[in-house]
């Protein structure tokens, strides 16, 4: 997000704030949590700095390219995180283990299979897939049939949108209304 302040360009980054207020919203607790994160990109970096600050036990972090899942761990630890590095194999051995289990990658948007085996998932896990569309990616409607608390990438997008309302118009943000925009039902 930019604002112009008097011809002086500020930037502003949505991505922490947008990834923690729907965590927040559902009174959910990261803190002393173990955390399974998919995903090593840019949105990962900003979902291990949420983590860390909101004081996560562990994170895990898994990727295709192993050399990118270790270089966001060390930056998780260098931050005062506690990370480390798992196969996908791995993962899906231990995922019963973890409370958060987190979607960062570009997996889902086109429908293809969810990233992870769901069969470990419980209604003790919490899932949260950053992919906002299709909303229902098959993590998710897996997911959620196993009994998870779900949280929908659509929901990091419209608290990153307020927050940019926010920036921009020095007022508060008509969620209920950008929701229902978003969802369809303006």
């Amino acid at each position: 997000t930019v604002l112009n302040e008097d011809g002086k360009l500020k930037g502003y980054n949505t991505d922490m704030i947008g990834f923690l207020d729907p965590i927040k919203k559902k009174n959910l607790t990261i803190k002393d949590s173990q955390v399974l994160l998919l995903g090593a990109g840019g949105a990962a970096r900003a979902i291990v700095t949420a983590m860390v600050k909101e004081k996560a036990s562990k994170i895990t972090i898994v990727n295709r390219t192993m050399e990118n899942a270790n270089k966001l761990a060390e930056f998780a630890k260098k931050i005062g995180g506690n990370a480390d590095t798992v196969s996908i194999q791995e993962a899906n051995k231990l995922i019963a283990d973890y409370k958060f289990i987190i979607n960062s990658t570009s997996i889902g948007m086109r429908n293809e299979p969810s990233p992870i085996s769901t069969e470990n998932i419980s209604k003790d896990s919490i899932v949260y897939d950053i992919v906002y569309q299709p909303i229902n990616t098959d993590l998710i409607k897996k997911s959620k049939e196993n009994g998870a608390t779900i949280i929908y990438g659509y929901e990091m997008l419209l608290s990153q949108a307020a927050c940019s309302f926010e920036i921009w118009h020095k007022m508060e943000a008509p969620y209920d209304v950008m929701k229902k925009t978003l969802l369809g039902g303006a």
